[in-house]
């Protein structure tokens, strides 16, 4: 009997330690995840990066150092240069199989993506054992669908997705843009008709604010308030509004500029309102 319960505690610890699983790894630091997707302009040719803003607060995990890029060549193409939709399909589905494999263990963590012309690339960020390329080799074995480019590269403080993934501050505020929008149009709005928009900038000094304000009358803004806050880089506010469509890519070129002119001045713009209009 004992010699029995021997043989199958054996069985049982042969079975662990061959692995009825992918290892577990270490973990993972939770966070509120964000996702966003937007276009990116660049000398090479444009690019949509969808992105997991939510990392930004807690990156770089000690744990998770290294860096695994991995391009779907797309066999299909737009006349854009942009994959078609059965090739960004072919490339979702590898992507799925690498974050159920990855991810579920702690192995590797999936932060954003980057689809180019005749390309969509993923990024992972995975922890520095040998067995997250171990899986990640196990899932590519099985994918013969398209040819695949990938490199592995230590990256502790999270370049890749500072500087590729992340938008910058003109990006950023399109990603706002997209998302009061989208509020609007669920509470009716058709975004046909122009409408008071309201912003807020903030400032370091009064001098600064003032000569901002200058140049906004100028160009029709209205003057609504201003204030002081008791602390803050950008204490003194500015809150202007003008009747302007909001349509894309209409309220990115008024963003756009209000953002740049606030920069010229040292200030910061801090984003729009308006009411909704049904029709």
């Amino acid at each position: 009997m004992s010699h029995n319960y021997f043989y199958f505690f054996f069985l049982l610890l042969f079975a662990a330690c061959q692995g009825g699983g992918p290892p577990e790894g270490p973990p993972i630091e939770p966070h509120q995840e964000d996702w966003a997707v937007f276009l990116r302009e660049e000398a090479a040719g444009p690019s949509v990066i969808t992105t997991d803003l939510g990392w930004a607060r807690v990156a770089p995990l000690p744990y998770h150092n290294k860096l695994l890029v991995l391009s779907v060549l797309a066999e299909g193409e737009l006349p854009s240069g942009f994959p078609t939709e059965r090739e960004i399909g072919i490339a979702n589905r590898l992507q799925d199989q690498l974050i159920r494999a990855l991810e579920k263990p702690g192995q590797g963590i999936f932060v954003g993506s980057s689809t180019s012309f005749g390309r969509k690339t993923f990024f992972f960020y995975l922890n520095d054992s040998r067995d997250p390329e171990r899986i990640t080799g196990q899932v590519l074995a099985g994918f013969r669908s398209r040819k695949v480019e990938q490199e592995v590269r230590k990256d502790p403080q999270w370049g890749a997705y500072f500087n590729i993934l992340f938008p910058s501050s003109g990006e950023m505020q399109e990603i706002q843009n997209e998302r009061v929008l989208q509020g609007l149009q669920s509470a009716g709005d058709a975004l046909r008709r122009p409408r008071p928009i309201d912003h807020w900038i903030y400032f370091p000094g009064p001098e600064q604010r003032d000569s901002f304000l200058r140049e906004a009358r100028a160009e029709g803004f209205g003057f609504v308030e201003m204030n002081e806050k008791a602390e803050g880089e950008n204490p003194y506010s500015l809150h202007i509004i003008r009747e302007d469509s909001i349509h894309v890519p209409r309220i990115h070129e008024l963003t756009r500029s209000l953002q740049e002119k606030a920069e010229k001045y040292s200030g910061e713009y801090d984003g729009w309102e308006t009411v909704v209009v049904r029709e």
